[in-house]
């Protein structure tokens, strides 16, 4: 523990300097002042440990352990380390979504070693900020470099990276790198290639992520040099958990094709006469050269959940895996979301109160009724004591339209994928499907069933989209189909509304349907049952060639049951596009 009036002198000496630190970038920025941690106890409050600095990008704040400063004897580089840590945010990698976009990219050029991209992200932002600060602001960059030198603990990265400063601000060789022997050919090459990476994407750096992981690779595919390397650089990290607690980052489901292009080893590029066969060959190499169509879902142009929540835990994390799941279905579903069908009814000339109901936290907020919650509950629970009027109609003469509610029953039994490690089409049509009847506000039922087995559904018909989305993107695996009995609690007794049924399964549902249920009611006269009292309409969407079982789906046509077939999962798109516009037409009743 240092003397605390050293510490507290060394505060003063610093925010002092914050203002020039702002003046080196923009003198019309605002940014707030670093919280200043005294001791090592307070920058871990903050999160900070192993480097004696770091950025938030959730909250736009820099951190600063004294202490470590003090203890690694720079604490006369007030400016420039707080310059360097103002670049992280308004230079790279700025905000949430760059900084997730160049973490991507530099995935791609670290094939099988992908967790160690928000350790190479944070160098090469390192090289272009300390680039510009020594070279354009004069700022003693160096100086910093060779105060947390150590001759004893060089190892081939960190020798990488010195011999890269000294050829892009010219200096004498070992003026950084001072243990020379570590010194090589093959690192004076790959440093002089990282210096010219560097200046070349000063101005456009998230094109020139690729390459630099491209380069970096071979420093980093060994665990135990990578481990060894690590705990050098560790006191540089100042952005690798830039993103803790970040929400969800929109347009990251893509396919990133711009950033796989970019994935060239300069190495091989430098030596080659054509450089863009050689290019093809350096992917190859590198076992990278993918397929540019092998993404998935609509068009194949999305990565795979696995991939994405990968990344996105890089990102942030603390990031919750099932609410991840649940943004990248969501983000693929969004373009193909429809206007929901309505029920044309008898028009409403005006409304009476018939009663109240529980508010819930999708409805409006001005829809509260205050008195009758009060009276309900003295506390104030949103969505449980909170209550709304509900109102019916004393006329006919007009018309008014109203949602259909929609029941989403999807076979999770054991041919079913888990859709958080492979593309799931059922799930992604039963988000397009659910989430454009939520929009329109109708209410939905969602149930995943693996029958014999388990099942999984939403405490009946709501409209709440994480409840919904969190039910729909979980797996079960077992059984062989959809269970019929599912469809009891829903439909044995006529629901308040009118509902359409439907069903995601394959043949094995009608394997469930002819199952003994060692009752008078069979499964094929509970379908009936439940189409009856839902009142509106029931499809089941099957995964099946038109000529299969025909006389069992003639049966279940006649019950007035509407099947749709798909050949593969990828028309279960279309079907979630031509649900609404086909089976629901406007009808007046």
């Amino acid at each position: 523990m240092h003397n605390p009036s050293n510490i507290e002198k060394t505060l003063g000496l610093w925010q002092s300097y914050w203002h020039k630190a702002k003046l080196v970038w923009n003198p019309f920025l605002r940014l707030q002042e670093p919280i200043w941690c005294l001791s090592h106890e307070e920058a871990k409050k903050e999160g900070l440990t192993g480097s004696f600095a770091m950025i938030r990008l959730t909250d736009h704040r820099i951190i600063i352990n004294l202490e470590e400063i003090i203890e690694r004897k720079i604490d006369d580089y007030a400016l420039e380390i707080l310059a360097h840590e103002i670049g992280h945010h308004i230079f790279v990698p700025a905000n949430l979504h760059d900084n997730a976009i160049l973490l991507n990219r530099i995935r791609f050029g670290l094939p099988s070693i992908e967790n160690r991209a928000p350790m190479v992200s944070n160098l090469y932002s390192d090289f272009l900020i300390n680039d510009k600060l020594q070279r354009v602001n004069k700022l003693r960059m160096l100086d910093i470099y060779k105060a947390i030198n150590s001759e004893d603990t060089f190892t081939d990265l960190w020798t990488l990276m010195m011999r890269t400063y000294e050829y892009l601000w010219r200096l004498n060789r070992g003026e950084l790198a001072t243990n020379l022997a570590f010194h090589s050919k093959r690192i004076d090459a790959d440093a002089s290639l990282l210096a010219s990476l560097i200046r070349s994407y000063s101005k456009n750096w998230i094109h020139g992520g690729g390459r630099f992981a491209v380069l970096l690779y071979p420093y980093l595919m060994d665990d135990k040099a990578y481990e060894e390397a690590r705990k050098k650089i560790l006191i540089l990290l100042d952005t690798e958990n830039a993103g803790d607690g970040a929400g969800d980052i929109a347009g990251m489901t893509a396919l990133d094709l711009e950033g796989f292009d970019e994935i060239i080893d300069m190495r091989k590029e430098a030596l080659s006469i054509d450089g863009n066969k050689e290019t093809e060959s350096s992917k190859s190499n590198l076992g990278i050269d993918v397929n540019k169509m092998g993404g998935q879902g609509p068009r194949n142009e999305y990565m795979g959940p696995g991939n994405y929540i990968d990344l996105m835990k890089q990102v942030n994390p603390k990031a919750d895996e099932q609410q991840l799941i649940n943004a990248y279905y969501k983000e693929i579903a969004l373009p193909h979301l429809i206007d929901f069908p309505v029920e044309i009814s008898n028009n409403i000339s005006m409304n009476l109160l018939e009663g109240v109901e529980t508010w819930d936290s999708s409805d409006p907020i001005e829809e509260i009724d205050w008195l009758q919650s009060a009276i309900s509950s003295p506390f104030i629970l949103p969505g449980y004591t909170t209550k709304k009027r509900t109102y019916g109609s004393d006329s006919a003469n007009d018309i008014s339209e109203k949602p259909l509610d929609v029941y989403i029953g999807i076979d999770c039994s054991g041919s079913m994928v888990n859709p958080k490690q492979n593309f799931s089409w059922p799930v992604l049509a039963a988000t397009i499907i659910g989430l454009s009847a939520t929009r329109a506000g109708a209410s939905v039922m969602g149930c995943l069933s693996g029958e014999p087995g388990s099942y999984l559904e939403t405490d009946g018909f709501i409209r709440d989209e994480t409840d919904l989305l969190t039910t729909l993107t979980s797996y079960l695996g077992t059984g062989y189909a959809y269970g019929i009995e599912r469809l009891r609690k829903p439909f044995e007794e006529k629901p308040k509304k009118k509902s359409h049924i439907v069903i995601v399964t394959d043949n094995d549902i009608f394997s469930m349907l002819e199952a003994e249920t060692n009752t008078k009611q069979t499964h094929w006269k509970l379908v009936d049952l439940a189409l009856k009292n839902a009142g509106g309409h029931g499809t089941m969407v099957l995964h099946s060639q038109p000529d299969y079982n025909k006389d069992l789906v003639i049966r279940l046509e006649k019950l007035g049951w509407n099947v749709y077939y798909v050949r593969n999962e990828a028309e279960l798109l279309k079907f979630a596009s031509e649900f609404s516009q086909q089976n629901y037409a406007y009808e007046k009743i």
